[in-house]
């Protein structure tokens, strides 16, 4: 019953949208003797259709292309900025190892925590291992003075939660410092050569905008003759002019 009633309506409503493409007494949009009067009508709203489906999709293609430019653009630019700021402010870099203690080593940075905590840069740094009377490592900065870090040599009774570490590991930890610090000194120098030719680079790519501007020129080319295309202003004349004609036949202007 719901379906038949669903049916009925859908049947109903498509015959009000189809008369009112062709408004009039129901003989004029319904029966075969006004076929010829309605064929013209048709055939001049599909050429519009065709029309300006045409323009849109150049339109489209064209919006599409300079977007893709533009992003290209930007893209380009991004990519040498975030390169020549990493060069310049690394930041700590990845995590390599720790907390050993208070120790935690990073790609460019040893994080010192404790009562005074300190970022202690890798570049150039020196570090020392030793076992008496305590283990201790140290961190000697270039031109600045040495941090030192203790570690317990024997594990107290009944403390098994705190992290103890042996010297045999607090040594290893101490030699990966000093590789860091090697590695340090060599992003260092790749970067100190790596900077003059990435800025110019970026120098390059802000000025590289040829593709983008023609693209957008041509977008603004192809909007710019959209409002003024003869194909649709004489479509929609042969429209009108139809539209008229049904309106001399049967009394009703019908929409475009």
């Amino acid at each position: 019953m719901y379906a038949l009633l669903l049916v009925v309506l859908m049947a109903a409503a498509a015959t009000t949208w189809y008369w009112s493409r062709y408004p009039g007494e129901w003989r004029y949009a319904f029966s075969a003797r006004h076929a010829s009067d309605r064929a013209p009508l048709a055939t001049c709203r599909r050429d519009l259709r065709e029309v300006t489906r045409e323009a849109t999709q150049a339109e489209r293609s064209a919006r599409k292309r300079a977007s893709a430019e533009e992003a290209k653009y930007q893209q380009d630019i991004r990519e040498l900025e975030n390169e020549i700021t990493g060069l310049l402010r690394p930041g700590l870099g990845s995590h390599v190892k720790g907390p050993i203690g208070d120790l935690t080593l990073y790609t460019h940075v040893v994080k010192k925590a404790g009562e005074n905590p300190v970022d202690i840069p890798l570049a150039g740094l020196r570090a020392t291992f030793s076992s008496d009377p305590t283990y201790m490592i140290d961190l000697t900065p270039p031109g600045a003075r040495t941090q030192r870090t203790k570690y317990p040599r024997r594990r107290e009774a009944g403390d098994e939660a705190t992290p103890f570490f042996t010297a045999e590991q607090l040594s290893d930890f101490t030699l990966e410092i000093m590789n860091a610090a090697a590695d340090e000194s060599n992003f260092r120098a790749s970067r100190d050569a790596r900077l003059p030719h990435a800025r110019k680079e970026l120098e390059t790519a802000r000025n590289n905008s040829a593709d983008r501007d023609a693209a957008l020129k041509n977008l603004q080319d192809v909007c710019a003759w959209q409002k003024s295309n003869p194909l649709r202003k004489e479509a929609l004349a042969r429209l009108d002019r139809e539209r008229r004609n049904w309106q001399q036949l049967t009394g009703k202007m019908p929409p475009k």
